[in-house]
């Protein structure tokens, strides 16, 4: 099976993009075939070769005659903003411009009795001009044998119906004075209105949309287009794509970084908020690791380039984000089944209620009337729009919050969530050993600490740097006439005319020196001066200041937590203690890990999460229903294989991403209420008032300006504010 994307742009709605959707689908070289409509990307998985953007576009063309604009797609086509106005826009309001001119000349200049078949012959004209493109489409869905109930044959019908109407004389004619010009007001303009609105609400509707989207990617806009590069003969502007690992570039304030690298030389105050959701910058000085899309608000810094572009940050979350609507939600499934049978419900409902209401009062002209409006009041384009987009838009708001979900489905998958299995190290703690407790059993504590100083000043162990991080180790190292570590045990060392061992009890034991039973939870390291012991000291993994609201908001959620970690038991009980951890499982190792995940899916019917961040967790993170990696710190292996990314290694946003998921089904399920509730109010005011000919245009109203409302009300989400309570 090979997998291919394509860039595809132009439909008119989510319904006509759906409709190619399935007609792909069941194409015989196709696997299967995912629109999304929202972020203009058609995913399709072949059973052979892949087709070429023609072949597509032939296909396509079967069952829609939307001209669209299709490419392969690229990660560099992917930075492309989007276009709020384009040319197809343009071509329907040059239409609608010539529609209003006719209509002007037949209301003011042709306001005579005897004109009124040249009325009738140039609204026919309006009616062809403004509305071919729809009545179009319904024919090439009777010609590919398609099913053709949707808002085109409604609006079509509609139209036809209301000039139809004017022309058996169903609608009165009138001329009406209006200074020194008589107006010519028939029952022809209806049927050019009916169309004409229902193009101006397509550009609204349209620009609106595009509005949404170009919104939500401005909102992850990371992308960087030059970099300064350091050559021999000066600075020279390239692309971010031309850079190679080792080159050296400049950023200077007001800049963005474009690509991963270290600092070199320089100091310079970094906002990292584009990838971290976190506004307060952050001090980069020499050795700092940087990131691409992240802003210098100051200061000037000089960087080694550490990751080529395509395997950079910036470019892995501009990839997710524009990808994230691959996947398909429960709301985008529904609303898929919804628009395909509630068309015909719709044109059931106007002919029934034609026909009901013409053989009660006999009053055909008026009932036809209601029977077009219900037409037009039925189409579905405010639901498969607007829904859709609420959940392209939480994918916004997430990642402006330092959250990268890669699909939309992951949103549903949050809300499912009933227990959370954590890993510790670089997860719950920073993953990094602090002295917690000194003992000094003979002499002072400092004198305890100048011998362990000693004895690991030139450790490569991240316990000897732990000890040594603050320290100028060379000042000790040059007292140092002999070093020996022993792997896996610890250090022996000739500290001036001193022979000074530091490790574990076993080391010190081997050296005939007897240690005391420490029950400190942490890791200890026992000290040893010409074979006497001098004290021991205790080094704790701190744990990180937003594990405690991490495990409190997923609490009062009702969300069990368990910690699976390869440290002993000691210390596993104590974090669990000291945080609330409902269970643990301590010194697993990674196949470990997978047994007790694997315990915990089969325990519950709800959906498990796995956070992690090594390359240990990796496992764990692709078997688990919902993969959560820590971006910041976490392994390449663990953050490409994870559903979400925490960017700046806050356990507690995985409670946000569930608060973001929240508010993006509440947005779907307000949207689908909102706009029922409206098309059945506005369906009883056409049975009440259908002879009135406002109410057409009321009916245009509850279609596309309803559209528009609830299009905004999904953008509204991005703007968001992300609140944590309880915790």
């Amino acid at each position: 099976m090979k997998r291919k994307i394509y860039t595809v742009s132009g439909f008119d709605c989510a319904v006509c993009a759906g409709k190619a959707e399935r007609h792909i689908a069941k194409q015989e070289d196709v696997e299967s075939a995912r629109m999304d409509f929202t972020n203009n990307k058609l995913y399709i998985n072949f059973k052979e070769e892949p087709w070429d953007c023609e072949k597509l576009r032939s296909v396509i063309a079967e069952v829609e005659s939307d001209p669209l604009n299709i490419a392969e797609f690229t990660k560099e086509g992917a930075n492309k903003k989007v276009k709020v106005f384009n040319k197809r826009m343009l071509f329907i309001l040059i239409r609608i411009i010539a529609v209003v001119l006719i209509s002007l000349i037949n209301i003011f200049l042709l306001a005579k009795e005897d004109l009124t078949l040249v009325r009738t012959i140039l609204y026919a004209v309006g009616i062809v001009l403004i509305g071919y493109d729809i009545t179009w489409r319904v024919i090439l869905h009777i010609k590919h044998k398609n099913n053709i109930l949707d808002h085109n044959l409604l609006i079509t019908i509609a139209a036809i119906g209301s000039f139809i109407i004017s022309i058996l004389e169903f609608n009165d004619h009138h001329v009406m004075p209006l200074g020194s010009i008589n107006i010519a007001m028939d029952g022809g303009m209806e049927g050019v209105m009916v169309i004409a609105l229902f193009q101006i609400g397509q550009i609204i509707e349209s620009l609106a949309t595009n509005k949404s989207k170009a919104a939500v990617m401005s909102a992850v806009e990371l992308r960087v287009d030059t970099a300064q590069l350091v050559t021999p003969n000066g600075i020279e502007t390239v692309t971010p794509e031309e850079l190679r690992v080792g080159d050296e570039i400049i950023v200077t304030s007001g800049e963005l970084i474009p690509i991963d690298g270290v600092v070199l030389s320089g100091e310079a105050y970094v906002d990292t908020s584009s990838l971290t959701g976190e506004f307060v910058p952050v001090l980069a000085n020499e050795s700092s690791q940087v990131f691409g899309g992240c802003l210098v608000k100051s200061g000037t810094i000089n960087v080694r380039v550490s990751k080529k572009y395509e395997d950079s940050t910036v470019s892995k979350i501009i990839e997710l984000i524009s990808n994230g609507g691959e996947q398909k939600t429960k709301a985008d499934e529904f609303i898929a089944k919804f628009a395909r049978i509630y068309t015909p419900i719709v044109v059931g409902l106007a002919i029934v209620t034609f026909f009901v209401g013409g053989l009660i009062s006999q009053d055909w002209p008026t009932w036809i009337h209601t029977g077009l409006e219900i037409l037009v009041i039925g189409c579905p384009c405010a639901i498969v729009i607007s829904v859709p987009l609420a959940f392209f838009s939480a994918i916004g708001l997430a990642s402006k919050n330092g959250i990268v979900i890669k699909g939309a489905n992951y949103l549903d998958k949050l809300l499912e969530m009933g227990v959370l299995i954590t890993d510790k190290t670089g997860t719950l703690t920073h993953g990094s050993f602090e002295i917690s407790k000194v003992v000094a059993l003979s002499g002072t504590d400092d004198e305890l600490l100048d011998y362990l100083y000693a004895a690991e000043c030139l450790s490569k162990h991240p316990i000897g740097k732990a000890i040594c991080h603050d320290i100028k180790t060379n000042d000790y190292a040059n007292k140092l006439s002999d070093f020996n570590e022993i792997p896996g045990l610890g250090i022996e060392v000739l500290y001036g005319d001193k022979i000074v061992v530091a490790g574990g009890a076993k080391l010190l034991k081997e050296q005939g020196v007897e240690v005391p039973e420490v029950k400190d939870a942490g890791t200890v390291v026992f000290c040893a001066v010409d074979s006497e012991l001098v004290g021991y000291v205790v080094l704790s993994d701190v744990i990180k200041d937003n594990a405690q609201p991490m495990v409190n908001l997923l609490h009062a959620r009702g969300i069990s937590i368990c910690l699976l970690t390869g440290d002993k038991e000691q210390n596993a009980k104590e974090i669990c203690n000291n945080l609330g951890i409902d269970k643990w499982y301590s010194e697993l190792l990674p196949e470990d890990k997978m047994k007790y995940l694997v315990k915990e899916m089969n325990g519950t019917k709800k959906a498990v999460a796995f956070i992690g961040d090594g390359m240990n967790d990796a496992p764990s993170i692709i078997r688990s229903d919902i993969g959560i990696a820590m971006g910041g710190m976490g392994s390449d292996i663990a953050v490409e294989n994870a559903d979400i990314i925490i960017m700046n290694d806050d356990p507690a946003k995985v409670s946000d991403a569930i608060e973001i998921a929240s508010k993006a089904r509440n947005t779907s399920i307000f949207n689908i209420a909102f706009a029922l509730a409206v098309k059945v109010l506005v369906y009883i005011l056409a049975i009440i008032f259908g002879g009135e000919s406002w109410m057409m245009y009321v009916a245009i109203l509850a279609d596309t300006g309803l559209t528009v409302l609830l299009v905004l009300n999904s953008l509204l989400l991005l703007y968001r504010k992300i609140k944590r309570k309880n915790a």
